[in-house]
C-alpha cells in the first residue's frame, strides 16, 4: 500500500521543570529535549512502522 499524508509537521521542545510554573514565577529548567512531533508526522511513522510505503 502507498500513503500520501498531508499534515503538519511541528518541533516540540520539552522542557524538565520541578513544578509547574506559578503566575509572576521564573524557574530554570533541569534539561531540554526537542523531538519532531505533529498530528501528519505521527500519522506517517504509525503507517511506515505498520508496513505502508509513504510518502
Amino acid at each position: 500500500m502507498r500513503v500520501l499524508n498531508f499534515g503538519s509537521i511541528n518541533i516540540d521542545h520539552v522542557y524538565a521543570v520541578d513544578h509547574f510554573v506559578r503566575p509572576g514565577e521564573t524557574i530554570a529548567s533541569s534539561a531540554y529535549q526537542v523531538f519532531a512531533g505533529g498530528k501528519g508526522f505521527n500519522q506517517t511513522v504509525a503507517l511506515a512502522r505498520a508496513g505502508a510505503t509513504v510518502a
